[in-house]
């Protein structure tokens, strides 16, 4: 143990040895190489480190190669993951959100492997994963720590620390899904609501079973995308039924471009209508920032 190390380390190294996973020790020990003192008296500890670090990555090199990793799921444009422990509702939720045939029991960890759904909302779309439950041989630590958004859900807000203690690794966002509101009185759901504003958590309620509240967690998924709809016009004509999906803060070049690569060069002209518009048919030029719903018409050379 280093002498005079900082909290980080001694955290780091509470991290390592509490590792489950192969990744979660290389990504502890890496924090304890970062945080460790270096100094002289440091030097032997800081090269057992880095020796043993060499070795985790050898050997997970050679499982990846040897094919014993678990075959993970292929990321298809933004991804949710649901996560939860045993019994939150996480497979009908799925079920809602995506029409996917989950199989839903009233056991604990029905789902014994990821399932997929593709979740649709006003012309976007985006994948959803259920994992099994948190507690099970099975739950897929590696899924969760690359989503692009997390879903926790809950039947009860003291399971979101329990949930969030197994999710130190995940980069993506939270969003917080209280479910089975359908279990509460009135009373209790107007405090439950209360608690969720007063503690300031990110995060929605639902009844996965009667639907209510489905509508507010669509709505909330879609602003956690950080996307925009753009309809293309062409002139004379009505404006496109599916839109062209942009992240937030895209231009009108942009939008040519994911039409078709190169195509920005060949615009003459753009009319714009819409909310980043001052007026009907607005000419704007290919740096023009878009804003969602907004309807450009290109003019070609």
């Amino acid at each position: 143990m280093p002498i005079n190390a900082s909290y980080e380390y001694f955290n780091a190294e509470k991290g390592y040895l509490k590792a489950e996973g192969m990744e979660d020790r290389i990504y502890w020990l890496e924090e304890m190489i970062r945080t460790a003192p270096k100094h002289k008296g440091s030097e032997n500890l800081l090269k057992e480190l880095k020796v043993r670090l060499k070795k985790f990555r050898e050997k997970e090199e050679k499982g990846r190669k040897s094919g014993r990793r678990r075959k993970g799921i292929r990321k298809e444009g933004y991804q949710f993951v649901l996560v939860g422990l045993t019994n939150s509702g996480k497979s009908l939720l799925l079920s809602r959100l995506t029409h996917a045939v989950s199989f839903v029991g009233d056991y604990d960890f029905t789902t014994r492997k990821p399932e997929i759904g593709t979740f649709e909302f006003d012309g976007v779309r985006a994948q959803v994963v259920d994992l099994p439950s948190i507690g099970s041989e099975n739950f897929d630590r590696s899924i969760a720590n690359t989503a692009d958004c997390l879903l926790i859900v809950v039947s009860d807000l003291s399971e979101v620390g329990g949930v969030e203690e197994k999710l130190k690794l995940a980069r993506g966002k939270r969003l917080v899904v209280v479910n089975k509101i359908d279990l509460l009185s009135g009373d209790e759901l107007r405090k439950l609501r209360a608690r969720l504003k007063s503690k300031k958590i990110h995060g929605v309620v639902v009844s996965a079973k009667n639907g209510e509240g489905l509508d507010e967690l669509k709505g909330a998924m879609f602003s956690e995308m950080g996307v925009i709809r753009i309809y293309t016009k062409e002139p004379g004509k009505e404006k496109s039924r599916e839109p062209i999906v942009l992240k937030k803060g895209a231009s009108v070049k942009d939008a040519a471009e994911e039409i078709l690569k190169g195509f920005s060069s060949r615009v003459r002209d753009t009319r714009l209508t819409g909310p980043s518009g001052k007026f009907k048919n607005q000419r704007v030029g290919l740096g023009h920032v878009l804003k969602d719903l907004d309807v450009v018409e290109f003019h070609t050379r």
